[in-house]
């Protein structure tokens, strides 16, 4: 019985520590449905809507931005030409505390962009094709794992 006991305080010790943590901050990584109108190559956005927003497929420019750090908004067509070409798009809330934006910048290269948007429903929102990785709280180590495990997959023609 006593074993018994000494494995359930284990387990429990071990289910809050991961409760705790703070990658639960993060929400599990989901894809997203791709959109039928992936294939379109656009130079406007009048009258486009989107599925999801930010989104992770759709219609979109058809030269990408450059990679990097933008201290503005970027539109959903220049986001989606991004992910098509595999990159990785890092956006939070304006108001977020400082110094976590200061660490996000570090994660901008060329083939991250870190950006504000105000209009998230999540503190943090991290999107790559058809995925998507929505924070309650800015987190570091679950943005990386985000960013090394859906980012830098060159898609063939159309994001298929």
């Amino acid at each position: 019985m006593r074993k018994f006991w000494s494995a359930f305080n284990l387990v429990l010790l071990l289910f809050l520590h991961v409760g705790c943590s703070p990658v639960a901050d993060c929400d599990i990584p989901r894809q997203e449905i791709l959109n039928s109108s992936s294939s379109l190559h656009l130079l406007d956005s009048t009258g486009i809507t989107w599925a999801t927003d930010p989104p992770t497929s759709g219609p979109h420019y058809p030269i990408p931005p450059n990679g990097g750090y933008y201290d503005f908004s970027l539109s959903s067509l220049e986001q989606v030409a991004f992910l098509e070409s595999g990159g990785v798009i890092v956006q939070y809330l304006p108001t977020n505390n400082t110094a976590d934006i200061k660490e996000m910048i570090s994660l901008a290269s060329n083939s991250v962009i870190v950006s504000p948007n105000k209009t998230l429903d999540n503190a943090v929102i991290a999107t790559a094709w058809t995925w998507k990785l929505s924070c309650k709280k800015y987190e570091l180590n679950g943005l990386r794992e985000f960013i090394t495990e859906y980012g830098g997959k060159k898609l063939n023609s159309h994001g298929k």
